[in-house]
């Protein structure tokens, strides 16, 4: 599962790489282009979602409801009824700028406790916002190109499922697996827990046998201090008597 959504996360970003090519060209000239990879990446998500496990993050969840999103635009866009630059470029602005705001989580404000894919997560986020909403004012401003905007937005996209792809705990190996599987592995963890808790109750053993020989050595060493002592005394009694 982990290498479908990397491969769909790819064909994305070489998408958009391709849009940026032909960045001069009209939407219409490349919108099957952009609505099968949108279509592919959709159904990818949707069943990377629904068969792949994840944490306890109902992340998998997120990813269905992503998947859901692209095959519907990329059915829109795959039969025509995107034709013109505009309509285009503020439904991926708004494309982008939906999923930007969703992504963003209320742990994610805290920035010192935030692990380094976190940090990743929210500046792709946040690039994503910045990119969207320039989209919605590109004609006031710059004027870019509308299929380099595109484009742009296709490779950003493509990189926040390439990062998301690895947060996939478990890849099945084919679409059709079971809880055998599952199991087996889960016996397979158990027996190698049990070997490190045997190996760690052998080394346990070890290292009381050296503390109890230590103490030994510790308590002969304190007899044979004692025994010099007595001797030592009774020899300064026998002096003194002799005196």
């Amino acid at each position: 599962m982990r290498t479908l959504m990397l491969l769909s996360s790819i064909a994305m970003i070489g998408s958009g790489i391709f849009c940026i090519a032909n960045g001069t060209a009209a939407f219409l000239t490349v919108a099957f282009v952009i609505g099968l990879v949108l279509l592919l990446l959709g159904a990818a998500e949707v069943l990377v979602g629904r068969r792949a496990d994840f944490d306890v993050s109902e992340v998998g969840v997120g990813i269905t409801k992503d998947g859901v999103i692209m095959l519907l635009l990329g059915l829109v866009i795959i039969t025509g009824q995107i034709t013109d630059d505009l309509s285009a470029q503020t439904l991926f602005a708004l494309l982008l700028t939906v999923e930007g705001v969703l992504s963003f989580r209320p742990d994610a404000l805290d920035l010192v406790t935030t692990t380094r894919d976190q940090r990743i997560g929210i500046g792709l986020n946040l690039l994503m916002l910045l990119i969207g909403v320039y989209m919605f004012f590109n004609t006031m401003f710059f004027h870019l190109p509308v299929m380099l905007l595109i484009g742009i937005c296709m490779i950003v996209l493509g990189f926040r499922r390439f990062a998301q792809s690895f947060r996939i705990d478990y890849v099945r190996p084919g679409f059709i697996t079971g809880n055998e599987e599952r199991l087996k592995e889960a016996e397979q963890d158990e027996k190698r827990a049990l070997a490190k808790a045997k190996e760690g109750i052998r080394e346990q053993k070890i290292a009381q046998r050296r503390i109890d020989k230590i103490k030994d050595e510790i308590a002969a060493e304190q007899d044979v201090l004692m025994s010099a002592a007595v001797t030592r005394q009774e020899r300064e009694a026998e002096r003194e008597m002799t005196e």
